[in-house]
């Protein structure tokens, strides 16, 4: 029978705080916060001198990660429920890698064969990310300790972006980090309509744009959910509010789009109250934003207002649809290989395409499929899930966070960069813990609020 206390903590997205001297273990989602830690906090063009472009330290610990989490799969005694996100991303893993045996076997250029080999050594460790979070989380109050910490380090990472539109100072250039050196140069504050463009940590602002707009949804849920008396409460919204004036700053199409995607999700799984507030709420910062930055509004619409022609970057991605088609016609199944299509060929600006002439028609389905599986468990969870229960509202949050990142693949080549694909793997990989956890609690007849890990941290 439920226990009051078990009703209440199911309000609570932090879960409750770990007993008096119990011990806590570092397990995957220890691991994995370490993961998020150094992708967000430390500048992505700081790499090992001697290993290139393969020695970011994210990266590195992404390759671990792939390499425990399989010497956990091989030494396992008893069978073990997986998500089906783990099959699609091992499919995903293999089609990659033949596309780039392809790329063997064909005359290729040798500086194609070196970025693919980079290219299948930071897909391995993104998977890494995705297969330990889908698989190393042992329970919904360990899924809610790990999105609190992703949500929090994604506030402090969308503040940092706020502090460069306010001062103009990137600050990550005069950053020296023992042991490490800069492998390509970092990106400067520039302007666009007068503004400056927030990049934080990233390496471009868009890709900036695409990581707060990804966590913006399960910020919002860490508000809604965060079960806190006084000052404590309204603190479980800065995140919300530092992602929110962050992506309404950010002087980019992609991002306000996204920003729109994600609401979207994100609102039926609210109550009436909550829609209220919530509409309440974007409208008070619309208007601080136009009292407080004058002119950001008119620089936003601008960027939707009439500009298809006259917008040099959006002629060049219509354009690239024919330039794509193309170099597809040569190798339509399995591409030309993954990782051997260099910026100086052309840049798409958007990785569907670039996934077509990678990896062909086989390639693309795939990279579809690898998002798409996820959401859809999501959703059927969702469906059954009592309206305005915790559960409901958290799985909207995984569900709008992964297609925000989904959708933002086509605005902008994301594997080319190195964040962004390293916070969606994880989120697809959460998505697959909580389909999994969620399909567990219904098998077993408990509440999803019952389920509880052996190793509380």
């Amino acid at each position: 029978m439920r226990t009051r206390r078990s009703t209440r903590e199911t309000d609570d997205l932090l879960g409750p705080p770990p007993r008096r001297g119990q011990v806590q273990g570092a397990d995957a989602v220890t691991l994995l916060t370490i993961l998020i830690v150094v992708r967000l906090g430390m500048p992505s063009q700081f790499v090992v001198g001697a290993l290139g472009g393969a020695g970011s330290p994210a990266t590195l610990y992404g390759l671990l990660l792939a390499v425990y989490w399989l010497w956990h799969r091989l030494r396992r005694t008893r069978p073990e429920v997986s998500a089906s996100v783990d099959a699609v991303a091992i499919v995903f893993g293999a089609v990659v890698l033949a596309s780039h045996v392809v790329a063997e076997i064909r005359p290729t250029a040798a500086d194609e064969l070196n970025l693919s080999v980079l290219a299948l050594l930071t897909l391995a460790s993104w998977l890494g990310g995705l297969l330990l979070a889908s698989d190393g989380v042992t329970s919904f109050e360990r899924l809610r300790v790990l999105l609190s910490r992703l949500v929090i380090a994604g506030g402090v990472f969308a503040a940092f972006g706020l502090f460069q539109f306010l001062t103009g100072m990137a600050l990550v250039d005069q950053v020296s980090i023992p042991g490490l050196v800069v492998n390509t140069p970092i990106y400067a504050v520039v302007q666009r309509d007068g503004f400056a463009r927030p990049f934080a940590t990233a390496i471009h602002p868009i890709e900036f744009g695409s990581v707060i707009t990804m966590l913006l949804p399960l910020a919002v849920v860490f508000g809604l959910l965060g079960r806190r008396k006084g000052i404590v409460r309204w603190l479980a919204w800065l995140p919300a509010a530092a992602t929110l004036l962050a992506a309404s700053v950010s002087s980019s199409r992609s991002t306000i789009i996204g920003l729109f995607v994600g609401v979207v999700l994100l609102w039926p799984a609210l109550t009436g109250l909550q829609r209220l507030i919530g509409g309440a709420a974007g409208i008070a910062v619309a208007i601080f934003v136009f009292v407080a930055v004058p002119g950001m509004v008119g620089a936003v619409s601008s960027l939707f207002g009439g500009v298809a022609t006259a917008d040099s970057s959006i002629a060049s991605r219509v354009d690239s649809f024919a330039v794509a088609a193309d170099y597809f016609s040569h190798a339509p199944i399995i591409g030309r290989g993954f990782g051997t299509f260099l910026p100086r060929y052309r840049i798409f600006d958007n990785q569907y395409l670039v996934g077509l002439v990678e990896t062909g028609t086989v390639g693309f389905i795939a990279m579809v499929v690898l998002w798409v599986v996820p959401v859809i468990g999501v959703a059927r969870v969702i469906r059954r899930s009592a309206a305005g229960s915790p559960q409901r509202l958290l799985g909207a949050g995984l569900l709008a966070s992964c297609v925000v990142g989904g959708v933002g693949l086509a605005f902008f080549d994301g594997f080319g960069f190195p964040m962004m694909p390293t916070i969606w793997f994880v989120l697809l990989g959460l998505a697959g813990a909580f389909c999994r956890l969620s399909t567990t609690a219904d098998a077993d007849g408990h509440s999803w609020s019952h389920q509880r890990g052996v190793d509380q941290a």
